[in-house]
């Protein structure tokens, strides 16, 4: 038993404790001047810091559309999507993003977060195994505790070691998840798609998919990495996020009406949040309409990517050989991390310095994110200040 003294106590130990190994965090004030400067500090940098993959957030057509729904709107939207929160805006954002991705329905939540805890919640249950790559993002591996279903973690990308498990505990439990980013957030890896839809034909399973970071940038359309390997739809739940590719705010679920019936009885993180505001919802809706015909900026932003792994590659640095718009740089610890992203920061460059537990305490990294408004120049200056 302590008391709430020693409490506060423990509490300063633990952050002097991050302190000094390189861990303490902090909120750093930025203005944004355009999709690839800040405001920083008081000085106007070159940052690679963004997942605005396309630029969408500055897109003149979305912005005027947010300001002419708000105009006609209330600012927020007052209740949940079940009370008052289903605006016209809201509806039609629904009707997008199943036309999007060719889905019969979609359910659009307050935030891509909220989407995959609201999903698991709803279809996981204690008697159920679930199998998680090392490296989901954290609203997976929350949405999976949430569940309290049995959960196993496989080595990253392993597809041997997932069937492994697979073929030891299926057997055991009523139904089988295996959960994945198709594009993960800090290494910049792609999911091994085919491989996990075979073994959930081979096991009886269903694969669950954050398109977070893919929705937009790849597939046909931009429908993501599940339309680019022409995945099962019997075999995946798709979620996807707003705040990235699509350049505003919140998430979804896009799939049949019976799934997205079902999260409208059982998602907890959208039955009891407010709504999304309708300018919000109205802005995503006219995204998503022009990103369906940006292949060119798509493509740029690609080429983009590996010219810039190959020059660092030639250059002596760690990376990988994934072509997506989410580069890593790696280092050795945290206090290398930081020091490399002061230097850059000093050449007038922002790039962030990825700590534990964002990443694996050995998988510090610099996190180079392009847009496709990155020039080569901006590539060039990024190299040379590197060295």
């Amino acid at each position: 038993m302590i008391n709430p003294m020693d409490l506060w106590s423990s509490l300063s130990e633990d952050l002097q404790r991050r302190q000094n190994q390189g861990l303490r965090r902090s909120l750093t004030p930025c203005r944004p001047l355009s999709p690839t400067r800040t405001l920083r500090q008081g000085r106007s940098v070159l940052h690679f810091a963004s997942n605005d993959y396309l630029a969408m957030a500055w897109n003149p057509q979305v912005r005027e559309e947010f300001a002419r729904i708000a105009d006609q709107y209330s600012l927020g939207a007052t209740a949940s999507p079940l009370i008052l929160g289903t605006s016209e805006p809201y509806a039609k954002l629904v009707e997008s993003i199943a036309h999007w991705h060719q889905s019969e329905s979609a359910v659009v939540f307050p935030s891509g977060y909220a989407a995959n805890l609201g999903t698991l919640q709803s279809l996981v249950s204690p008697e159920d195994l679930v199998l998680s790559d090392a490296l989901n993002h954290a609203c997976l591996i929350d949405g999976c505790r949430l569940s309290k279903a049995t959960i196993k973690v496989f080595p990253h990308r392993d597809t041997d070691s997932l069937g492994d498990l697979l073929a030891n505990l299926r057997g055991r439990f009523r139904m089988a998840y295996i959960l994945t980013d198709t594009l993960f957030s800090m290494d910049g890896h792609v999911a091994p798609i085919p491989q996990i839809e075979s073994l959930c034909r081979e096991f009886n399973a269903l694969a669950i998919a954050d398109e977070a970071h893919a929705s937009g940038v790849f597939g046909n359309r931009g429908r993501g990495l599940l339309d680019a390997h022409r995945a099962d739809r019997s075999v995946w739940i798709k979620t996807g996020t707003l705040s990235k590719a699509i350049g505003c705010t919140g998430g979804y679920v896009a799939g049949p009406h019976l799934l997205c019936d079902t999260l409208l009885h059982r998602a907890r993180s959208l039955i009891f949040s407010t709504a999304l505001p309708p300018a919000i919802l109205g802005a995503a809706a006219k995204s998503i309409q022009l990103i369906q015909n940006m292949d060119e900026q798509r493509l740029k932003l690609l080429e983009r990517s590996s010219y810039l792994r190959k020059e660092l590659t030639l250059r002596g640095f760690r990376t990988t050989a994934d072509t997506t718009p989410i580069i890593p740089l790696y280092v050795h610890d945290p206090h290398e991390a930081l020091r490399l992203s002061e230097k850059l920061f000093d050449a007038g460059i922002f790039v962030p310095a990825i700590r534990p537990p964002t990443v694996p305490p050995n998988g510090c990294l610099l996190r180079i994110s392009l847009n496709s408004d990155h020039t080569h120049e901006d590539c060039q200056l990024l190299l040379d200040a590197l060295g």
